[in-house]
């Protein structure tokens, strides 16, 4: 090999390399953005899923496009709706929910002063307040807690405006990114990403019914129990279901606190009710409904979701599972059938 073919095969290496420590480092810097743009994949595939359900109900006339606007507009308005509906009494909610919560929290405090490990290094008029942070980690608390609101909306709003960008217009995200490849790949790259939109509308699908099923029947629970403002929590409680295992926890948290008003009873029940409700959530429904739709390792989700949120933050906790349900698809297709067992 003569010394100009050495240098540029020296060239072509190095390039790469650099190119490659670019990516990485681009990576690591915009890292939170990756939940984001994938959390935006994943609605805009919803929203063309459901454009083309429209599409049997509509004239074909209609454009993709201006299916996928309908159905925009649909959820927009549905939205607004749902938020016009519980603002009529979010005021009165709002403050019974914040009486009750306190008066949980200072019940539980007088109830754990009384503990005789506790009485004995606590002083006789030691009060909930006393406790509380000094007012300079008061504000340094709600500086922090601004910081977070303002960065979660600009976080949301991002995600917002990437969703309806790659609904309307998926070709031209797709076409672009698979151009960029080189024409060996770019057949089998368009497979996989077909592959992974199926993937993320099952999904999509599964969690839908599972939140829909613990929302109602957390309600409904709720309402026996005599629990105040049980089409609130069950709504929430639907909510959090989108987030595997961790959501659960979320939605029992404000319920026990005001079950905890209404007695030992209404709190014991509510625990009952959601041990009952996970347990039939995460070893009945999901699995049946994973395998009409997405089959995925229970140990693994919660890995997934622990590695999300270590590497990403939030958003990574948020989207891990249809991340990790990707994950595997890639794998198993590019890994397992075409090179191990090629």
């Amino acid at each position: 090999m003569d010394d100009t073919g050495f240098a540029r095969r020296v060239l072509i290496a190095s390039g790469i390399t650099l190119l490659v420590v670019a990516v990485a480092a681009l990576f690591y810097v915009a890292r939170n953005l990756v939940p984001l743009i994938f959390g935006a994949i994943l609605i805009a595939v919803v929203l063309n899923q459901l454009a083309t359900v429209l599409g049997r109900l509509v004239p074909a006339s209609l454009s993709h496009t201006a299916r996928v606007g309908w159905v925009i507009s649909a959820v927009a308005l549905l939205s607004c709706v749902m938020l016009y509906s519980f603002a009529n009494s979010a005021v009165d909610k709002a403050t019974q929910f914040k009486d009750r919560i306190e008066s949980s929290v200072q019940e539980s405090f007088e109830s754990f002063k009384t503990q005789p490990l506790v009485e004995d290094h606590l002083k006789d008029d030691a009060k909930l307040s006393s406790m509380m942070p000094s007012s300079g980690k008061s504000i340094g608390l709600a500086k922090n807690f601004f910081t977070s609101a303002f960065g979660g909306m600009a976080d949301f709003l991002i995600l917002l405006i990437l969703s309806i960008y790659f609904a309307i217009s998926p070709d031209k995200y797709r076409v672009g990114a698979i151009r960029l490849l080189p024409t060996g790949w770019r057949d089998k790259t368009s497979d996989l990403l077909s592959d992974s939109s199926t993937t993320l509308w099952r999904w999509m699908i599964g969690r839908l019914i599972a939140m829909a099923l613990v929302g109602i029947v957390f309600g409904i629970g709720l309402a026996v129990i005599g629990v105040p403002m049980p089409l609130e929590l069950g709504v929430f409680a639907g909510l959090v279901t989108f987030i595997p295992n961790i959501g659960g926890i979320a939605a029992v948290v404000p319920a026990l606190l005001l079950a905890s008003q209404e007695g030992t009873t209404a709190l014991i029940s509510v625990l009952v009710l959601y041990l009952v409700i996970q347990t039939i959530e995460s070893y009945l429904i999901t699995p049946m409904v994973q395998e009409h739709q997405v089959e995925l390792p229970p140990a693994m989700v919660i890995l997934a979701q622990i590695v999300g949120g270590l590497v990403f933050g939030f958003w990574g906790i948020v989207f891990a599972t249809p991340m990790f349900a990707v994950s595997m698809l890639w794998i198993k297709q590019v890994y397992v059938e075409d090179w191990l067992e090629s």
